[in-house]
């Protein structure tokens, strides 16, 4: 049998992010089912855009759901640099142990770097 690549009982915090459209988040809610089904300890979180936010904030797998608001375009670059990094700082202050990247997008790669969190997968 083949073990796990990643030992569940080490990890207490996962972030999935999914930055997609309504379908798409609503097509990643099995993958929090899963996660807590398999390990009922894990404390998962969610960071998904603003406007999908809604389809998860009531998943009872989930524990705080996160959001990147595409508004944030309309702040300009400064301000649009000030919310990303306002979002990345709770973020990191989660201490995550996990990120679970559903998203082709760098953005997520470069968050999961930032965060510090000694897993990933993509």
């Amino acid at each position: 049998m083949l073990k796990d690549a990643i030992d569940l009982n080490a990890i207490r915090r996962v972030l999935v992010i999914k930055l997609r459209h309504h379908g798409d988040v609503l097509l990643t809610s099995p993958v929090f089912n899963v996660l807590k089904n398999h390990a009922p300890h894990l404390e998962i979180d969610a960071l998904v855009y603003q406007d999908t936010a809604e389809m998860l904030t009531l998943h009872p797998a989930i524990r705080t759901v996160h959001c990147i608001d595409k508004n944030w375009k309309a702040l300009g670059p400064i301000g649009r640099a000030r919310a990303e990094w306002r979002l990345a700082s709770t973020l990191k202050a989660q201490h995550y142990d996990w990120v679970a990247h559903l998203t082709p997008h760098p953005r997520g790669a470069w968050l999961k770097r930032f965060i510090g969190a000694p897993y990933g997968v993509a």
